[in-house]
């Protein structure tokens, strides 16, 4: 198998697997890149820098590094990069890059905690499962060996204004496959700790893994490359992530939309997409304009069934004659689930003997039409038991009829 597999890779097909077919199995250029991509690039690379310097025990001043990453962004933006937020603007995110390594030089200065070993290096292994093998790669933010505590350091920095949760990082896959990789050419990294640097936070994210469950990771990896492998479907993901995708233009979700934005007012109204929508749209407004009228009609109905009810009990009458209907009063006496409202504690009572007799999910909750229909079939047990937190209640009820 010659495929290389990466955790960007994976978690593309995760995300969306349209994209991932777009980007990995036709290969479609790419040239689209965003300023969040872009910073984390400049970052990265003025961090890798200073810590080439730093492994050679040479502690470079902050200037330095300020300098570095001013000369990294000059030389590189260009106006094409893509800013998502509009109401951020490329110099707001130059700022923050910035802030993030004045911060973290301030608070790991000076840098004499662990070795350096590797920055930004591309490594590759193996998943296997059986008798079948999975190629591997991914880049390393930085490798350090913590003689102290005789122990490997996975660091990976970020940029992103979302910070991790300490759940979040117990359960990511990036790093500790990273340690699996790590561990195939040094045994002892069997132990070591998965950091990630939150620089916008100025805050570190710590994590480890046991050998168990790295055999477990690795499992699920192989498990979700054999998902990919034989995956035929690629339907398209909407999401937040969208906005960020440089297959917009022909992805079925946005094709439309995005054609739509390039069109003079006049032309857009004109196209029979834009037609379309319109028509339903309408339709869809009458729609919710009828229902809020039966509505009103269904309540004005109510307050003349319950008119229809008092005058049969005052004149003592079960029929009510009108011109081409008549109005047939029904007396009954039925056993009635409490509502919340009324009975709080009878209605609590009841949702847990449903629960426990595993009959819950067929009323999914606790309302009296639902139950009532319910209560037709249930075996003649479960109706013996349920008696106990039901209210007996005379309902009296108004039905029109046809004159014959």
């Amino acid at each position: 198998m010659n495929t290389y597999y990466s955790f960007s890779r994976i978690d593309t097909f995760d995300q969306c697997r349209l994209q991932y077919k777009y980007r990995y199995l036709d290969k479609l250029p790419s040239e689209l890149e965003t300023i969040e991509a872009f910073l984390g690039s400049q970052v990265h690379e003025a961090l890798k820098e200073f810590y080439d310097f730093i492994k050679n025990r040479v502690v470079k001043p902050k200037e330095w590094l300020l300098s570095r990453y001013e000369d990294l962004w000059r030389k590189n933006y260009n106006d094409s990069i893509k800013i998502v937020k509009k109401e951020l603007s490329a110099d707001d995110y130059h700022q923050k890059g910035k802030k993030c390594l004045l911060d973290y030089y301030d608070e790991y200065f000076p840098f004499d905690q662990t070795k350096i070993v590797k920055t930004e290096e591309r490594i590759s292994f193996t998943l296997r499962q059986n008798a079948e093998e999975y190629p591997f790669s991914g880049i390393l933010d930085r490798l350090d060996w913590n003689d102290r505590e005789k122990v490997f350091e996975i660091h990976d920095y970020k940029t992103s204004s979302i910070l991790m949760t300490q759940e979040q990082a117990d359960r990511d896959i990036q790093l500790p496959l990273y340690q699996i990789a790590v561990q195939s050419r040094w045994p002892e990294a069997e132990k070591a700790k998965l950091i990630w640097h939150f620089l916008l936070f100025n805050k570190k994210i710590e994590s480890s893994r046991t050998k168990e469950e790295l055999n477990t990771l690795q499992e699920i990896v192989v498990n979700k490359i054999k998902v990919i492998e034989v995956s035929s479907e690629f339907p398209p993901t909407q999401s937040a992530l969208c906005d960020w995708c440089d297959f917009q233009e022909i992805c079925p979700i946005w094709k439309h939309p995005k054609k739509m934005e390039t069109l003079e007012l006049n032309e857009y109204r004109r196209d029979p997409g834009v037609v379309l929508v319109s028509k339903y749209s309408e339709l869809e407004e009458r729609k919710q304009e009828l229902k809020q009228k039966i509505f009103e009609i269904e309540e004005e109905q109510a307050k003349i069934e319950e008119a229809a009810v008092e005058f049969a009990e005052r004149e003592g009458i079960r029929t009510i004659d009108g011109p081409d209907h008549q109005l047939v009063i029904t007396v009954k006496d039925e056993l009635c689930a409490p509502t919340r409202k009324e009975n709080a504690e009878m209605w609590e009572k009841l949702r847990e003997f449903l629960i426990r007799e595993n009959k819950y999910m067929d009323v999914s909750t606790v309302n009296n039409q639902m139950l009532n229909r319910m209560l037709r079939i249930w075996p003649a047990e479960i109706m013996e038991k349920i008696r106990n937190f039901l209210l007996r209640k005379v309902i009296k009820k108004a039905e029109l009829r046809k004159k014959i």
